[in-house]
């Protein structure tokens, strides 16, 4: 066992931060559940070896990259349920027209991984374009340039909604 807490302590101290970061990546709570876990079960054997050196940062990576590991095959399952929920010409209640904050979440999922992804890490979870590099094990720059393109398509599509 690493030193420095059990890995029950470890679970206890990350696993709300880490779903909320899974459930802001991924945008459903049971593919973030799943995240969570299959990110701590990946990590338990480099944790139980004594080979991870900063726990909070290495789940971090691990919760943020689960999610795309089933990525193409959850798009999919959406895609199947949408049609399955018909395409709302009906109108819609007073109770269930889109909010803002509906509007913005929407707008986020829109973005392709990579740029959501830098988006959550940079706003939400305030980490600096220097902490996320290392955090993806990519360069400032790619960081940078995820962030700005994924900010532009996310201004675009909010302003898009606002004019429909």
């Amino acid at each position: 066992m690493a030193a420095g807490g059990s890995f029950t302590e470890l679970y206890w101290a990350q696993q709300g931060r880490l779903l909320r970061l899974a459930y802001l990546v991924s945008g459903d709570l049971g593919v973030a559940e799943d995240a969570v876990a299959e990110a701590l079960a990946r990590v338990w054997p480099r944790w139980q070896a004594g080979q991870v050196e900063d726990p909070g940062s290495y789940l971090r990576r691990a919760v943020v990259n689960e999610p795309l590991r089933g990525g193409r095959r959850r798009a999919l399952e959406r895609r199947a349920a949408q049609l399955h929920k018909g395409d709302d010409r009906g109108g819609r209640a007073v109770a269930e027209q889109v909010t803002d904050h509906e509007t913005v979440w929407r707008a986020l999922l829109a973005l392709p991984a990579p740029q959501r992804i830098v988006i959550v890490l940079r706003y939400f979870e305030e980490l600096s374009e220097a902490q996320i590099a290392v955090a993806l094990r990519v360069p400032a720059g790619t960081v940078k340039s995820r962030l700005a393109r994924g900010l532009d398509r996310l201004r675009l599509v909010l302003r898009e909604t606002a004019d429909a």
